[in-house]
């Protein structure tokens, strides 16, 4: 009589197993064989559930991005406040930070080639926006808190992040000119003195 095997929990064993390798050896360094010994089987039954490196990615990033949307479905709908249901949400993913680091290797491994190239540019623009708001800070016109460079760091992130959006999602943003508004309106909020 053949082997029942559950598949959902097979697939579940494979991705745990897989997290670990890939956080440890990276994308580029872990082949399907690294998985398999890690979920202590064979190639060929790994195979049997995915048949390439690429579909295990998939599937692993589909299931993390459904575990963040329930987070953060189950924190915005929480009884409160919006203040104490975004806190919620603060809270929450701050917990996850260890969890989610571990997976960010494979995630930028994936979408970055040259992160040293990626950090120069990010550097070199941080440092021309700081100077920009130091200037600012210095004659008064804007608050001298937070610090230039933490500022910089925070519009940086808050245009990339629009960018992400934007480039998975057009329709979240279908209004360029509206975004341009808010996001000077933003802006000018958190530098003004």
């Amino acid at each position: 009589m053949p082997k029942l095997v559950d598949a959902a929990n097979q697939r579940e064993q494979i991705r745990d197993a897989a997290r670990e390798v890939f956080a440890a050896r990276g994308v580029r360094g872990t082949g399907l064989s690294h998985v398999a010994r890690a979920a202590g089987m064979g190639r060929s039954s790994l195979y049997h559930y995915y048949p390439d490196k690429d579909a295990l990615l998939a599937d692993m990033v589909g299931e993390m991005l459904q575990q963040e949307q329930r987070l953060f479905r189950a924190c915005l709908e929480a009884e409160g406040s919006a203040l104490s249901r975004l806190e919620g949400l603060a809270r929450a993913c701050a917990a996850l930070f260890p969890e989610w680091a571990a997976f960010g290797r494979v995630f930028m491994d994936l979408r970055l080639e040259d992160a040293r190239e990626m950090g120069g540019f990010f550097r070199s623009v941080r440092r021309d926006l700081a100077g920009v708001i130091s200037e600012g800070q210095a004659d008064g016109s804007l608050a001298p808190t937070p610090d230039a460079h933490v500022q910089a760091s925070i519009l940086i992130g808050a245009i990339d992040g629009l960018l992400l959006q934007y480039f998975v999602d057009e329709a979240a943003l279908p209004d360029p000119e509206a975004l341009a508004r808010d996001l000077v309106v933003v802006t000018r909020r958190m530098v003004s003195a």
